[in-house]
């Protein structure tokens, strides 16, 4: 069984709270973690990462509810060599936010784009190379990195397997996984999979979240992600459970994306957080 002290909340499980009021709420709960974004306004935009609070501040009340920032999400586009300059300009950014606040982790994505024309041997390597100035940034700042493959179609980046493969190529020692359900379940990722192909102890970091509806898994987007359902069809609660059996001993944290909960409240955002952990306690 999880206990509270094993779960972390992503802004987007209570995206219309003011920061301020998503760390009390999160305190309240008697949870220690949190995920930031910088995307959280709808648009990916580092300036709105603190809600226009300046560090210094966001940082007292922190220290004041003994809460930790896992990680600040995401750095798109990881993957993209001609975007490397401006990648690198955007880190610096979420690392100086970083810096001040004992930020652990910045998390990379890679390119979504149906009309990415690039090779497979392409997106792979320029994932491999454009890691080795991430890491080395991130290095230089007392930071590690989270690189969490994406399973839509038009991901560059899909399965778990091509993303341990890419850290161990790209030969850095500060990155790891992200093992997102939703995404497992997109890239059709199976127990034998699990079994054989994924390493728990290269897993830094687990997201969870349901989809109740159902549509054609190739069809499924972000803006189907709740908080967790009893009628989740991805299982987010056997995802869970897969992880606490194996070797694989950091977080779990919730990362719903339907702008539904733009309309939650605190007491609504914590009743739902309450739930989840309870479901996937309940296995």
């Amino acid at each position: 069984m999880l206990s509270y002290d094993d779960f972390c909340i992503n802004r987007k499980a209570a995206p219309g709270l003011d920061l301020k009021d998503f760390i009390r709420m999160v305190a309240d709960l008697g949870i220690k973690y949190i995920e930031l974004r910088n995307d959280i306004t709808g648009k990916v935009d580092n300036s709105t990462i603190l809600d226009d609070y300046q560090p210094e501040e966001i940082k007292d009340l922190l220290d004041e509810k003994g809460i930790q920032v896992v990680d600040i999400n995401a750095q798109g586009n990881m993957d993209l060599v001609t975007k490397l300059d401006e990648n690198i300009t955007s880190l610096e950014e979420m690392i100086r936010i970083g810096r001040v606040l004992k930020v652990k982790n910045i998390l990379f994505c890679p390119v979504r784009d149906e009309n990415d024309s690039r090779t497979s041997e392409e997106k792979y390597q320029g994932a491999v190379n454009n890691m080795k100035a991430y890491s080395n940034l991130l290095k230089e700042n007392d930071m590690s990195g989270l690189l969490e493959p994406l399973g839509f179609m038009d991901s560059s980046l899909r399965t778990p397997w091509q993303a341990q493969d890419v850290i161990k190529d790209a030969g850095v020692d500060n990155f790891t996984l992200v093992a997102d359900n939703f995404h497992y379940y997109l890239a059709n990722v199976t127990q034998k999979d699990f079994d054989t192909k994924i390493d728990p102890q290269m897993v830094g970091l687990v997201h969870l979240s349901s989809v109740i509806n159902h549509k054609k898994r190739e069809n499924l987007d972000d803006a189907d992600r709740i908080m967790l359902d009893e009628n989740d069809i991805m299982r987010a609660d056997v995802h869970a459970k897969m992880f606490e059996n194996s070797s694989y001993d950091g977080l779990y944290s919730f990362e719903p994306f339907s702008p539904e909960l733009y309309k939650w409240d605190a007491k609504k955002a914590k009743k739902e957080i309450i739930h989840s952990i309870n479901l996937i306690n309940a296995n």
